[in-house]
């Protein structure tokens, strides 16, 4: 495994999704979101307890939210790579790799049926930009 991956189980990402725990690419979910990125490196990461681009970042989403990881890059093209770690879980579970155009807002579902803290990283070049905490509260 690539040091960039940062423990992923790359078998469980490439076997098709028969859990109700997975990361799931939203094809075609691209939007702009009126959020600044950070200084460094120009992205913006996030956490939110929805799919719409409108979607304002949450650190606490009950159980029946639909949640999303959300990405920019503001200076330029990027390929980008989101892991998450599931409560009870040592391995991460990442998705495959992405194109962001500059400026537009990708979004990442992340499925699951676990109450509890979530971890979400980024990756752009195998370097991470971003990470963000979540629980998942019962309804």
């Amino acid at each position: 495994m690539p040091p960039s991956c940062g423990g992923c189980d790359r078998r469980r990402v490439n076997r098709p999704v028969a859990t109700a725990v997975a990361v799931v690419a939203a094809a075609g979910s691209v939007a702009v979101v009126g959020q600044d990125a950070s200084a460094a490196g120009g992205y913006a990461t996030y956490v939110a307890c929805s799919h719409k681009a409108s979607a304002q970042p949450a650190h606490e989403c009950n159980l029946s939210d639909p949640k999303a990881a959300y990405f920019r890059s503001a200076r330029h093209d990027a390929t980008y790579k989101v892991c998450v770690r599931f409560p009870g879980k040592k391995k991460r579970l990442c998705a495959s790799a992405q194109a962001a155009g500059k400026g537009e807002t990708r979004v990442v579902t992340i499925t699951t049926a676990k109450v509890g803290k979530h971890k979400v990283w980024w990756y752009v070049g195998g370097e991470q930009v971003g990470t963000w905490s979540f629980d998942v509260v019962a309804d």
